[in-house]
């Protein structure tokens, strides 16, 4: 599998609305998911090779010829992975003031990975000062009706500090697909990702597409040998659903936390009413698996309706622990 860095520079704001939210267009989180991803590639790739170029899209992911992680944080030339979701095994002698801010840690530099893994296993404190990428802030718009008067409302958005923005990791077999798909990455940048695009927000542009079998940053050869080789448990880079035939040896011995996946379809060829997504509830990144598993791409829309797909096929990274 050739594996590729794709970091993102965000020109506006963006809205990413968390689906287990009732007001998700109230708030923003900081980060878009896979499935989020490949929905906007979806559209962008119909939009420039039509039904064709959807369909090889479809079939390199439903193959597994195509893999891709949760969007992540970087700061200047530092990368982070989600804090991984596991009990530690041994009690930590933590001072006080650091106690509370470990519990609200969220994100872990790739550099310091390998010690808060082993402090999982040892119980010694590893110091990671939390670190801010961006802000909240709210923006009003208006839905302006064909006969009634504006109707303002508030949209929850993050911007991100300058020298911060995301990444995500990218897996495919073949390299000529790496690179129609690197085109179409850049393509989704001009359109933006997320929601409220069309109100000009989560505009990106590629500030680095590195290629991870053969690199000479220090981070990007760690990551590539924690993604190739075999290790005693799994950590999720992905939010991703096994398949039913393999759910039950993904939950043994896991520990994991469930993240809600639903939306609106975004397409004009389906009446009003009718647009909402089936809900799935996914692993989330940063959950720990004893056993690997290879998910699917499902078909979430409407019945009677054109396909709608829900990208749920992992990424793991090995750990210790």
């Amino acid at each position: 599998m050739n594996y590729f860095l794709y970091q993102l520079q965000f020109n506006t704001a963006v809205h990413f609305g968390a689906s287990d939210s009732a007001l998700s267009l109230h708030h923003s989180q900081m980060h878009f998911r896979a499935d989020t991803l490949f929905s906007a590639l979806c559209h962008t790739v119909l939009q420039l090779d039509g039904e064709a170029g959807l369909n090889r899209l479809v079939q390199l992911a439903s193959g597994g010829a195509l893999l891709l992680s949760d969007s992540m944080p970087w700061e200047e030339d530092r990368f982070y992975l989600p804090k991984p979701i596991y009990a530690p095994q041994a009690v930590a002698e933590i001072p006080g003031e650091k106690r509370k801010a470990l519990k609200k840690l969220v994100w872990i530099p790739v550099e310091a990975f390998p010690d808060f893994c082993a402090a999982l296993r040892t119980g010694a404190f590893v110091d990671i000062p939390a670190t801010a990428f961006g802000t909240e802030v709210d923006a009003v718009k208006a839905a302006v009706p064909e006969t009634e008067d504006s109707l303002p409302y508030p949209v929850g958005l993050y911007r991100f500090f300058d020298g911060r923005g995301l990444y995500f990791l990218l897996g495919c077999e073949d390299q000529a697909d790496g690179e129609w798909l690197a085109s179409r990455i850049r393509a989704l940048g001009l359109g933006g990702i997320g929601g409220k695009t069309s109100a000009g927000f989560g505009k990106f542009e590629v500030k680095k597409a590195a290629f991870l079998n053969k690199s000479g940053d220090a981070q990007a050869q760690w990551l590539y040998r924690a993604l190739t080789t075999p290790a005693p448990r799994s950590m999720l880079l992905t939010s991703s659903l096994p398949r039913d035939d393999e759910l039950d040896a993904a939950m043994q011995d896991a520990c994991y936390q469930l993240v809600r996946r639903a939306g609106i379809v975004a397409s004009n060829a389906l009446p009003e009413g009718t647009r909402k997504k089936q809900t799935q509830y996914f692993f989330s990144a940063g959950s720990v698996l004893a056993s690997r598993f290879t998910g699917d791409v499902y078909q979430v829309g409407p019945r009677n309706t054109h396909p709608v797909y829900r990208y749920a096929k992992p990424i793991f990274l090995g750990v210790a622990l």
